[in-house]
């Protein structure tokens, strides 16, 4: 008898997640086992939170660079998500202009 596949995991795309409050709500959102696409301008920071989370919680997390702050940048990011086939359950708009 073949053992039935593990539910999939929500995931949650959480903007702003380099620092602050966007971090913050991407370290809960790990450990509430959601798999994770983080989003803000600094890759190098993104890239370091995701494999951080991805090794604590045993999620999937991706880094997904773009500054929404620019024309059009949102759409683009919602094309990308589209493409890789990666519904996105849970959207944590955090991000911020200074």
């Amino acid at each position: 008898m073949a053992t039935p596949p593990a539910p999939k995991r929500p995931t949650a795309l959480i903007t702003g997640a380099s620092s602050g409050i966007g971090e913050a709500l991407a370290h809960a959102c790990a450990r509430a086992g959601f798999n994770l696409v983080l989003v803000a301008r600094s890759e190098a920071k993104l890239a370091s939170l995701a494999r951080q989370l991805a090794r604590e919680h045993g999620i999937q997390a991706r880094a997904a660079p773009a500054d929404l702050a620019q024309d059009g940048a949102a759409q683009q990011l919602a094309a990308k998500m589209q493409r890789a086939r990666r519904p996105i359950d849970l959207l944590v708009n955090n991000a911020g202009v200074l």
